[in-house]
């Protein structure tokens, strides 16, 4: 790619001479040669797959989470370690993020960042083993990882779908007398829970009453565990192909086998193939783009600029109706600017030496959107004092401040040469990962009860409690216990009797349980 993506050209020629772990290995034909370490490995996939299942699939909340994050990313460390993969040190900030953002799962709900954090979660948490194993396209973090995303995800994973079994065959052979023994005394139970299933109630026929009382005893504790025994069941029967997928990943990249379903070579061919406009064509949209923002910038310069100073334009009686307006639609522009850099950038026909006008107008561009992302959160601000904060006007804010890092990056990119893909990747990996330890619902509940109580907000919002979670039930213990307003009062105690009934019915919450405390205490 040429003006923004052409750092990773250079890392492509010098990775052709170079060989990456497993680059002799045939694809799909090359047979999986398993050892010691594979069987024990997949054994342990078994396990990983059921707290998958029972702990993250259906809920992706607690600490269950957490405990599923850490015992994921220390046994594939420890397993690549003990094949002899040497880790690079790129690969340790995606152990940094995925271990952080699994810990918050045990400390706050965080409710109004889902579903982004889960999804963090999972792509890290595949993206961790293919850059641990270097089995990226290029060497590090590239433009490409949308492509190293595909085969993380999809194609590594499901062509060793079935090297899981082949590696416990193995650990079968070599483990013969133990798992006989095994099979044996499970076989031994099968029976004795046949025979006493026939005795039973011919026990119970013949009893004179002292047996009755330890049968109720045992019909009552097995009541307790029938529904658990058949939930574990079906975990189980979930977690084997889970467990497959796992090892397939964590394995497959670990033989180098599946990994070249992307080559180097076909990628940048099929990158310079696309590039069939001229510099005219590019120039001239470019401009006129500009030249159209420009315009429309100008043209209504004190209404722009009114809202970095706090005040409404002229026309504007409404104070919500000048905060909100074109917030959104200016969040859409800086994002279509984005993807018009992009696109520009790939299909524009290479030049000969240094495209100074191509360079121009990316910088003319990427300042024009700077400046509209600056009057979007202007506005958002003057919103925000007015009516408060919520989750959904916090997220567009740092969605905002993520693109101002993304287009001040293709300014620099002007002058040095670095991966703007790479950069982008890491500034939304760090983000996420500082807001889920941040709990940022607690923030809006208790940002807007302070301003509230205060006196520098003139309603409490009940509604936007309910888009926080448990995380609002300080926020709103303490307005219930200042505020006068009968109206007030009486919303918060729904919410709190709200929060009240999910907390008794829930389990295994993370720390925003501690909060139901408070609300048995102060509100009984």
């Amino acid at each position: 790619m040429k003006e923004i993506f052409s750092s990773d050209k250079g890392a492509l020629v010098a990775n052709r001479s170079s060989k990456t772990m497993g680059d002799g290995l045939s694809i799909a034909n090359e047979p999986f040669v398993a050892d010691k370490k594979d069987s024990i490995f997949a054994l342990f996939t078994f396990l990983l797959g059921f707290l998958f299942i029972r702990w993250v699939f259906f809920s992706w909340q607690g600490w269950g989470v957490s405990v599923f994050t850490i015992a994921y990313s220390l046994s594939i460390t420890i397993y690549f370690r003990k094949k002899g993969i040497n880790i690079p040190v790129s690969a340790y900030f995606w152990l940094a993020s995925i271990i952080l953002i699994g810990i918050s799962y045990s400390l706050y709900m965080n409710k109004g960042l889902e579903p982004w954090r889960s999804l963090l979660l999972f792509c890290s948490a595949v993206y961790y083993v293919i850059i641990a194993s270097g089995r990226l396209i290029l060497s590090n973090t590239s433009n490409w990882i949308f492509l190293d995303g595909v085969n993380g995800l999809l194609v590594i994973p499901f062509k060793n779908f079935g090297c899981q079994y082949k590696s416990l065959s193995l650990f079968q052979y070599k483990k013969k007398g133990l798992i006989k023994q095994i099979l044996s005394v499970a076989l031994g139970l099968l029976l004795a829970l046949s025979v006493t299933g026939m005795v039973f109630p011919l026990l119970m026929r013949a009893d004179s009453g002292g047996f009755y009382i330890i049968a109720s005893h045992m019909y009552e504790f097995y009541q307790r565990i029938q529904n658990h025994f058949m939930n574990t069941i079906v975990n189980i029967i979930l977690a084997i192909p889970v467990a497959a997928y796992l090892f397939g990943l964590v394995a497959g990249c670990a033989h180098g086998r599946g990994c070249k379903t992307f080559k180097r070579e076909n990628i940048q061919y099929a990158i310079d193939s696309i590039r069939i406009l001229d510099f005219a064509t590019v120039y001239t949209a470019l401009g006129l783009i500009c030249c159209l923002y420009l315009l429309f910038i100008g043209s209504q310069i004190p209404y722009f600029f009114s809202a970095f100073v706090g005040k409404r334009p002229d026309g504007w009686q409404i104070y919500s109706e000048y905060a909100r307006s074109g917030f959104f639609e200016l969040c859409q522009i800086a994002t279509i600017n984005l993807f018009l850099l992009l696109v520009a950038n790939v299909t524009c026909k290479k030049s000969q030496g240094n495209n100074t006008v191509l360079k121009i107008l990316n910088i003319m561009l990427s300042m024009i959107t700077l400046l509209l992302i600056a009057t979007a959160l202007s506005k958002m601000g003057l919103y925000i004092k007015a009516y408060g904060l919520s989750i959904r006007r916090l997220l567009p804010c740092i969605f905002m401040l993520f693109l101002t890092v993304v287009f001040v990056g293709i300014i620099i990119l002007q002058k040095r040469k670095f991966s703007i893909i790479r950069l982008s990747v890491i500034t939304a990996v760090f983000m996420i990962c500082v807001l889920s330890l941040l709990n940022p619902d607690s923030f809006v509940a208790n940002y807007n009860a302070n301003r509230y109580l205060s006196g520098t907000l003139g309603d409490f919002d009940v509604s936007i409690l309910y888009q926080s979670g448990p995380a609002g039930v300080d926020a709103a213990l303490r307005v219930y216990e200042e505020t006068d307003d009968g109206r007030l009062k009486a919303e918060l105690r729904t919410y709190i009797d709200n929060q009240k009934r999910e907390s008794e019915k829930t389990l295994g919450l993370p720390k925003d349980s501690l909060q139901n405390f408070l609300i048995r205490q102060k509100t009984k």
